[in-house]
């Protein structure tokens, strides 16, 4: 069977048509992924400038992530360290109180002083995040990396809270055991506590208020101490804050460059289809002028 021989017209027409319909798909095909080049075929270089984009915005990603937790095991040692002021304080309040408290009632103020002494390092061993404590010892360490870079990193030291060293003395330096029992040896906390002393004694009274101020004052040295260790905290926090912020707005940077090289203009695509479906129905209409040259010469057999 011989091959169709086409008119040069005809042919000329005819791969007009079947370049607009190529031109139709692809449009199409843009519009329906939202996508101007989707593949190295499409634009090698823009392809893969934009996948080099997106690359770091995923890359990114990942890095804020590992920085919002960061944030969070910070966080949680900070909500621990207001629970551990709020204890200090509530032991200052007790010893206090014992001032103008009687025998019966200071047994019980004493019992609740050891208490506190006792949840407070409870609250420590508890300040877990993701098996990371950083209240418990100075070993513990929060390395939150920020990029591919070695040197692109925050490391946060953990603090001692433990008992044995948490509580201050008047001067500020640490009370060590003695004190962990529950405040200075002196006041006899651990062979009688509170309800040793005889209020009603003159003598005994101006003991207690002496060494009760003492105690105190060692109380206002701790909280000081916590807060100077929680501020410290603080300020990493709000260091890992700015990156996460800058990191989010970075990943937005990388990730419209990639979608200027590769996103479609729905709107220029709309128009584009528009023009091209005129096209070929044009084209169709200009087939159909070139065939009646053929159609010409059937009517001389007729």
């Amino acid at each position: 069977m011989s091959d169709v021989t086409l008119s040069a017209a005809v042919r000329q027409n005819l791969l007009s048509l079947q370049n607009t319909t190529r031109l139709i798909d692809r449009t199409q095909n843009r519009m329906a992924s939202g996508m101007k080049i989707s593949s190295p075929i499409d634009d090698a270089v823009k392809f893969f400038q934009a996948k080099s984009l997106s690359d770091r915005a995923r890359d990114l990603n990942e890095r804020k992530a590992g920085i919002d937790q960061g944030v969070s095991a910070l966080e949680t040692a900070l909500k621990a360290a207001e629970a551990l002021e709020d204890l200090v304080q509530q032991m200052k309040g007790v010893i206090d109180s014992a001032r103008s408290a009687d025998k019966t009632q200071r047994v019980a103020l004493n019992d609740q002083v050891k208490e506190l002494a006792d949840q407070i390092q409870k609250l420590v061993d508890d300040t877990s995040y993701q098996g990371l404590n950083l209240l418990n010892s100075t070993a513990s360490k929060l390395s939150v990396r920020f990029s591919e870079k070695s040197g692109s990193k925050l490391e946060v030291n953990g603090v001692n809270f433990n008992k044995s060293v948490f509580f201050k003395d008047s001067a500020g330096i640490s009370a060590g055991g003695a004190f962990a029992s529950i405040v200075l040896s002196s006041l006899g906390f651990t062979t009688g506590g509170l309800s040793v002393f005889n209020l009603s004694v003159a003598a005994d009274l101006a003991s207690y208020n002496a060494q009760a101020d003492s105690v105190i004052m060692g109380l206002d040295e701790t909280i000081s101490s916590l807060r100077s260790k929680s501020s410290t905290l603080a300020n990493n926090v709000a260091i890992l804050k700015v990156r996460a912020d800058f990191t989010q707005e970075y990943i937005n940077v990388l990730d419209t460059g990639a979608g200027k090289l590769t996103v479609a203009d729905l709107n220029e695509e709309g128009a584009n289809l528009l023009a091209l479906q005129t096209r070929q129905q044009l084209g169709i209409q200009a087939m159909s002028f070139a065939a009646q040259a053929e159609q010409s010469i059937l009517g001389l057999f007729r």
